[in-house]
Parts: C-alpha cells; structure tokens; sequence
C-alpha cells in the first residue's frame, strides 16, 4: 500500500480522517448535506484530483453522490447498515469498483445481486481511559433505542428490568456514550438483524464484558468468545451468563480487558484505514459509466422511494425510470411504481404489453413481479399464465397449477427462495401498497388475500427460521399454527424455542413446559426430551423443566463450563 496517496473522504468519521491522515495521504474531506450531490462539481471547485474516493454510509441524512462516472480514480462505498439497506446497496454500489461491508455475512447476497468486489470491512473501537471495575458504578448498562417498531429489543430490555437494575440509556452523545460504558460492567448486546453492530466495539472498547448475540461466525473472528466477550443463543443463555458473571466479577473483568486489549490490537481506525486501502488496491476498475451508470442512481433512487425513505415525488421518480433504456429491470421497478401510486391501467397495459407472458418467462424476477401485480389487480387468470410461462421455460417437468391466490404465492415464494431471494433487508413492505419481489413478500400477500391460510402461515414459518430479526413475526404465524393445532407438540416447541430467542423468558418457559405436558399426554415425551437435547446444547432449557430443585448439579456444571 503506496503512501502519500489523494483520498476524497465523503461523510467519514473523523477518527478514519485522523488515521488516513497519520498514514501519510493527503486527505479532501467532504460533509455533503443534500440527499443528491454532484461530487465532480465539487472536486472540480476544491481543485483535488483523488487517487481513490471513500464514502461512507450516513445511517440518517442519507446522501447519494452525482457525476461519479467522470472519475478516474478508484471509487469505493462502505456500507455500515447492509443488514437494513442492502435492497438500495446492490444498485448504489454499482457506481463504485467495490463495495465494504461492516457485515460479513452479507458479502455472498452482495455478490448475487451483481456487485462482484465486494469486501469486509467491520466497524472499529477507540482508545479511552479505563476505569478500574472497583470503580464503576454500574453492574449492567445498555445503551440503544427502544420503540414499538422493534419489539425483541422491547423484550429485551423488559428482561433486563425485570432480572436485574440495568442502566439503561438512549440517543446520547459520544462523550456520554464512552462514560457510560466506563462506569459499566457487564453489557448484554442485542443486535437488530442478527448484525455485528457499534455498541460491541465500543463497550469493549472501554473494558466492558460484552455479552453477544450468537451472531454470525465472523463475531468469531473479531472477539474470542470465552477469552475476550460472551455469547447466547436465547435469553436463558444470556440471564445463565448474566448470573456466573455478577457472581464472578474477577473472571468478567478479565475478558473485558483482554477485549479492550484486542481492540488496542486490531480494532482502531489505523487499521482500518490500512484495511479499506489494501482491499481498494485488490480491486480493478469496475463502475457503471455512462447509460449504465445512469441506470444504478435511477433505480437506487426509486428504491428508496418505494421503501418511503425518499422526498423525491412518484412522477419523478417515474421520469427517471422512464429515461432509461428499455429491460427487465426498468420494466419490473415501473410495475412496482404504478402499483404502488395506485395507477392500475399502466400496470395492466404493461402486463399485456412489453411484458406479456411469453416475454418474460426466461426472467424469473420480472415473471414473479407480473404475476404477484396481476393478482393484486385481481386478474386471476393473467397472474397463472405468468407462472405457467416462467415454469415451462425452465423446464419443470409437472407444472404445478396453483389452486387459488395464496397457492399461486406460496409457488413464487419457493421459487423465488430457491433462487436466493428470500427477502429484502429493511424493506418495510406492505401488502396493500407493494408488489412483492421476495419470497417472504409473496407470502405475506397470500396472508393478506386469506388471513387464515394454515399452508401460508406455515411457510411463513419455516422460511423466516433462522432469519435474525424475524423472531417476532415468526411467533405470530407459530402462534396461529399452534391454535389450529394444539396437540402438535413439535410446533409448541417451536413456538418456545422462538420465544426464548426473542427475550421472552417467562412466556417461553410456560410455552415450553406446555409442549412437554402435550407430548407426555401422547406418550411421546421421550421423542420430546430427544428434539430439545437438540436444540438445547447447553442443558439450560432441560434443567428448566426439572424445577428449582434439580438445577443445582447441573449450574454447578455451567458454571464450571463458564468460567473454565
């Protein structure tokens, strides 16, 4: 990595400036405050010709960068929040040669959806002062927003009132944010969408035992669990490694140390900035120009307009997309913009036009966007020509005729699973207003056209396991299951499991004991007590149903386990 390099830094944290800066480049930084800003223009009036532009992701005063095609240098967007924007990502991202991602798990669903350098890039900690824990004033601290709109956290942090006398925290300033983790001990983390997120690098960054979702295997990577943070799977997980730790203060402060060591050692702005240059060099030049450039800042406009995180108006929106060359994509974002501004005769004429059936089997995409629009529009028969014509082209062997509108979803959803499209993170969609394009959106418009289909309810459910973040919505369908059937001990189990995992520790252990009872009325509580062992490694959840009197061997056991 050549120093002495150019940067244009758009939006930048200060501390990545300050470390860019110590490496040796010369560095323009750049603070835009309009939502579309025409980053030639201003090079142009600075008079700096860059040897590579970093942006990085505004997480609330979103700001999209004009005239990147008249760069030469080497353009590089970080996105901080792939796990809720990644549905605008893979347009925006095709103005730049590569892509960083805070999340590494991502990378792949970065790759599918076109972007081919696409690079990790985690967020970062800071040097601060420790505070010695005989000092610190408070056992357990969270600091995040709590809203209706994120009910696991609302669980969450009712846990953490419940259990314990947590500091609790929200929209504060930097300066508070570092003194509250100073004067904290213990800090449980829940993360939105199962994301590494900010507030694991700064509680260590102050010597903190930070408590971590089971995340991804890339937490692995940053932290050791066990030397240097903590993990859980569920909330009895978490409250079992909440008790050891207050109990043994001497052992927590240790992994906060070795965390705030391991920050000191790899998790500064430096490297990162050495980091973010390396993988730019690795990269050859890749950004749209021209029409095609043209065609990535349309649609990641549009994007953000049909999500309603846009003040750009729908016939502007519309002009945009109209200005393109004529394809799939412009074609099936102009079905979607109709739709949604409720213009139905634009969105028949171009289902019985340009994309006819016959003209859009080979594009699975567009044929699941026609179908699911024509079904909207209450043309049933349109709507199974366009899946009969995409089933067909790819050969299928039997076709399946669907059986009515919500058979007709669950057809495009399986599909469109397969392919890899089983959601778009962050998208707020609504079966009233939007045309779905992902297998759980045509899902939930089969629920909307029959509230009370089990076979929906029931994908619904097996699609959205092990989806981060989905635990919430995936108790309302196990839930309707579960009413439907209540002797099927498998789904009580579930819906236990599922409950555990969303914070609600008492309601999952009611729900737990109940599908035990069920299977012990069916003489199958062997083959229940086997399904939990499975998916209860630990032992947590089996202790549980013994009661009060049998967890002492096995907290013993934990203990041990914990603190070894």
């Amino acid at each position: 990595m050549s120093k002495g390099r150019s940067l244009c830094l758009v939006n930048c944290h200060l501390g990545m400036v300050r470390a860019f800066e110590e490496l040796g480049h010369r560095v323009l930084a750049l603070e835009p405050s309009e939502p579309v800003f025409d980053i030639r223009e201003a090079l142009a009036e600075a008079g700096f010709e860059p040897d590579v532009l970093i942006q990085t992701e505004l997480l609330r005063d979103r700001v999209l960068l004009r005239g990147l095609d008249g760069l030469s240098c080497r353009k590089v967007f970080w996105s901080l929040d792939t796990h809720l924007n990644s549905f605008w990502h893979a347009h925006y991202g095709r103005l730049f040669d590569g892509l960083l991602s805070t999340q590494k798990r991502l990378l792949p669903e970065l790759r599918a959806a076109g972007l081919s350098q696409v690079g990790w890039l985690p967020w970062f900690g800071f040097e601060a002062e420790r505070l010695p824990w005989s000092g610190r004033e408070n056992d357990l601290a969270f600091v995040g927003r709590v809203s209706a709109q994120r009910p696991s956290r609302q669980w969450f942090v009712e846990f953490l009132k419940a259990d314990y006398s947590p500091k609790l925290a929200r929209d504060v300033g930097f300066a508070d944010l570092v003194e509250i983790y100073r004067q904290t001990r213990l800090a449980p983390n829940e993360s939105i969408c199962g994301e590494v997120n900010f507030r694991l690098f700064e509680a260590a960054s102050c010597g903190c035992l930070v408590l971590n979702q089971l995340v991804s295997p890339e937490l692995a990577e940053l932290f050791v669990p066990g030397r240097e943070i903590e993990t859980f799977g569920h909330v009895l997980e978490l409250k079992s490694k909440l008790d050891f730790y207050l109990r043994h203060k001497d052992k927590a402060e240790a992994l906060g140390l070795a965390a705030r060591a391991r920050v000191l050692a790899g998790h500064l702005p430096i490297h990162r900035a050495e980091q973010a240059l390396c993988l730019a060099d690795s990269w050859t030049a890749r950004a749209a120009r021209g029409p095609d450039a043209d065609a990535a800042l349309a649609l990641t406009l549009f994007a953000l307009w049909e999500a309603g995180r846009s003040p750009l108006s729908g016939r502007a929106a519309e002009g945009l997309l109209l200005s393109l060359p004529e394809g799939g994509e412009r074609l099936c974002a102009l079905i979607r913009l109709w739709a949604v501004m409720g213009r139905d005769s634009e969105v028949l004429s171009a289902l019985l036009g340009p994309a006819a059936p016959a003209e859009c089997g080979q594009d699975p995409l567009l044929a699941a966007t026609c179908s699911m629009a024509a079904l909207k529009l209450g043309h049933w028969g349109l709507a199974r020509q366009f899946w009969y014509a995409f089933a067909r082209a790819h050969s299928r062997g039997r076709v399946a005729r669907p059986q009515g509108g919500p058979d007709l979803c669950r057809l495009w959803a399986r599909e469109l699973a397969d392919q890899g499209r089983l959601l778009r993170p962050g998208f707020a969609f609504d079966a009233e207003r939007h045309v779905p394009v992902s297998a759980l959106e045509c899902l939930m418009l089969g629920l909307n056209l029959d509230p009370g289909d089990a076979d929906t309810h029931r994908l619904l459910s097996a699609l959205s396991s092990g989806v981060p973040g989905a635990e919430p919505a995936r108790l309302g369908f196990l839930s309707t299951l579960c009413l439907r059937a209540p002797g099927d001990w498998r789904l009580g189990l579930d819906l236990a499991l599922t409950s555990l995992e969303a914070f609600r520790l008492r309601e999952g252990l009611a729900e737990l004991l109940l599908a035990q009872e069920t299977a012990a009325d069916q003489a199958e509580e062997r083959a229940f007590l086997r399904a939990l062992k499975a998916r209860d490694k630990a032992g947590l959840l089996s202790a549980a149903l013994r009661g009060p009197g049998t967890q002492g061997p096995a907290t013993a056991d934990r203990d041990a386990r914990i603190g070894a």
